[in-house]
C-alpha cells in the first residue's frame, strides 16, 4: 500500500472549479486526461511485462529492481498469455503507440506525478480550498498545469505525507511556475530541530493529534 499524502489547495473558486468533474468530484482528468483506452479494472503484470519487453523500455535506475525486471523480461512469452491478458497486451501496445503510455496507471505516474486520482476529498469553494489525498506524492504536475490555465491567479499548495516530517511543505504557483517553495529536506539530512518542526507542521496539516506512538 502507498503512503497517503494529504493535499490542501487554495485558489479562487473559478480556478478550483476546473478540477471538479460533472459528478462533483475532484478529478485530474479534467486537466490532463489519459488519451488511451483501457477498459479493464485491473492490470495484468504478465501483459505489462510482455509489453515493456517488446517495446524495449529502459530498466529501472535501481540495480536490484533492474535485475528483477531483467529476469522477468527474459521469461516473458506472449504465446502463454491467457485470452484476457493477451487482449490487455495488445491494447497496451495500441495505447503506447497512440498516447505514449501503456495504460492509465502508467499515465498517472508519469503525467500526474502520483499513482491514482484524488481520493478522500473535501471541496469548499466558498473558502477557496480543496482537500484530498493522493498516493505517494503531491500531484504538482497537475496543479502546475492548472496554474498555466489561470496565469493571473496564485495557487497555494500545502501537502504532507503520512510519514510525518518527510515529503511535505508549501509551494506557491503562478503562471505555471513555482514562485516560492518551502519544503522539508531529506530526513537523514535534517537537524533534529528541523525534523521536529516539519513533523509538527505535517501533523497539523493532516489534522492528527500527537499520541504515544509518535517518535
Amino acid at each position: 500500500m502507498p503512503n497517503h499524502v494529504t493535499n490542501k489547495v487554495s485558489a479562487p473558486a473559478h480556478v478550483l472549479k476546473v478540477l471538479i468533474n460533472e459528478s462533483g468530484k475532484i478529478d485530474f482528468s479534467t486537466i490532463l486526461p489519459f488519451r488511451g483506452v483501457f477498459p479493464w479494472g485491473g492490470i495484468s503484470g504478465q501483459a505489462e511485462t510482455a509489453a515493456v519487453t517488446i517495446t524495449a523500455q529502459p530498466l529501472h535506475d535501481n540495480p536490484l529492481i533492474a535485475g528483477l525486471e531483467r529476469r522477468n523480461r527474459a521469461e516473458a512469452n506472449v504465446l502463454q498469455l491467457s485470452e484476457e491478458c493477451f487482449e490487455q497486451f495488445i491494447q497496451m501496445l495500441r495505447n503506447k503507440r497512440s498516447s505514449g503510455h501503456f495504460h492509465s496507471l502508467d499515465f498517472a505516474r508519469d503525467v500526474w506525478g502520483t499513482k491514482w486520482n484524488a481520493y478522500d476529498q473535501a471541496i469548499d469553494l466558498d473558502a477557496g480550498e480543496l482537500s484530498f489525498d493522493t498516493a505517494w506524492s503531491c500531484p504538482l504536475p497537475v496543479l502546475m498545469e492548472l496554474s498555466r490555465l489561470h496565469p493571473d491567479d496564485e495557487i497555494t499548495v500545502r501537502y504532507a505525507d503520512e510519514d510525518l516530517g518527510s515529503n511535505c511543505g508549501t509551494v506557491r504557483l503562478k503562471a505555471g511556475e513555482a514562485v516560492s517553495s518551502e519544503v522539508a529536506g531529506r530526513w537523514d539530512e535534517m537537524r533534529e530541530e528541523q525534523r521536529q518542526q516539519w513533523t509538527a507542521w505535517a501533523r497539523e496539516l493532516k489534522g492528527w493529534e500527537e499520541n504515544e506512538d509518535d517518535e
